[in-house]
């Protein structure tokens, strides 16, 4: 029986767990799988390019791949002694390239590329009608992470290679730990300032989250500073200290012009916004007033749980996080 393996606390249950959850980390890891099992390379190839035979495997696969003034591709696999040119863009969370990226990958040469595929978190439904069908005469398709994942277990099911059926069933765990993109042994709280009034539609957040044990707010990805990943913990702060620790229960994503808040539904238009919908668990206190300290007035930051209810301001707590971070070798 092996012994349990942590890192940094978090358990690793697969070699590719040993990388992390970063956006890299996932594309080196599917990249590494693709160039050492011959079958998951030619399947993903039947998926992504239906007419070709199932039999061509990847020649090569390169990952971070850079040309001048092209950028960078985190995927190219060539197979077929050059006829395939699959250029893959894989992103955590939700975001989706912009079209200046894929034109720069579209004029790839030494092949041109036969197709260009978007990987991220979000359905394929929600994805519908945000991505290009072809960007300069080369096809764009989208598939989610859920969509590799399956691709990735079917295709251990198959082999009959044990070093190869155990490399997939890995990377299928590995993969399935990072489908909600939110990471379940993370003690992080996101400490959010509630403002009064929403516009001018006589209600504010503080009783979205009081009185409805609800929060939104933007996706990330811009220059707001909002989350790119859902939290598993929010903070709420106003009248000058910390009030509640709500975990959060469960989320989705909506573009819909009212944050997917129907109280708000006519009475706001953000159409051109993605938001977080959190539905939040019960009410945790802190055992002593925890007043907020030197942060700006609407300022949003990262605190560990712990520190957040033992310090004496949330601006302490955010300092002492940003140092066991740093210790632990993490971007604060």
């Amino acid at each position: 029986m092996s012994a349990d393996l942590t890192l940094y606390g978090r358990p690793v249950g697969t070699v590719f767990d040993l990388l992390g959850d970063k956006e890299n980390d996932i594309t080196y890891s599917l990249g590494w799988a693709l160039a050492e099992s011959e079958l998951l390379s030619s399947t993903l190839l039947e998926d992504v390019i239906p007419t070709q035979s199932k039999e061509a495997t990847a020649d090569s696969v390169r990952l971070q791949e850079g040309i001048s003034g092209s950028g960078f591709t985190d995927i190219e696999i060539l197979a077929g002694k050059g006829e395939f040119h699959v250029v893959i863009d894989a992103k955590r969370g939700y975001d989706l390239p912009q079209l200046a990226q894929l034109q720069k990958y579209a004029a790839r040469t030494q092949p041109p590329p036969t197709v260009l595929v978007v990987c991220a978190e979000a359905s394929v439904d929600f994805v519908a009608g945000k991505l290009p069908g072809a960007v300069a005469g080369v096809p764009v398709l989208y598939r989610s992470w859920r969509d590799i994942e399956m691709l990735v277990s079917s295709t251990a099911n198959e082999s009959r290679r044990h070093a190869e059926k155990r490399l997939l069933r890995d990377l299928s765990r590995y993969l399935k730990g990072l489908m909600t993109m939110q990471d379940v042994n993370s003690n992080l709280v996101y400490v959010v300032s509630l403002g009064t009034e929403i516009e001018d539609t006589g209600m504010s957040y503080r009783e979205v989250v009081v009185d409805y044990d609800t929060y939104f707010c933007p996706v990330g990805g811009g220059s707001g500073g909002w989350p790119k990943e859902p939290p598993n913990y929010l903070g709420f702060r106003f009248d000058g200290k910390l009030q509640q620790v709500r975990h959060v229960e469960s989320y989705r994503i909506t573009d819909d012009n009212h944050a997917g808040f129907e109280p708000l539904k006519g009475k706001v238009d953000w159409s051109n916004e993605r938001h977080w919908v959190f539905s939040l668990g019960p009410v945790m206190s802190p055992s002593h007033e925890v007043r907020t300290g030197n942060l700006f007035r609407a300022q949003r930051v990262w605190v560990a749980l712990d520190l957040l209810l033992t310090c004496e301001t949330i601006a302490e707590a955010r300092d002492k996080t940003k140092l066991r971070l740093e210790g632990a070798g993490e971007v604060a």
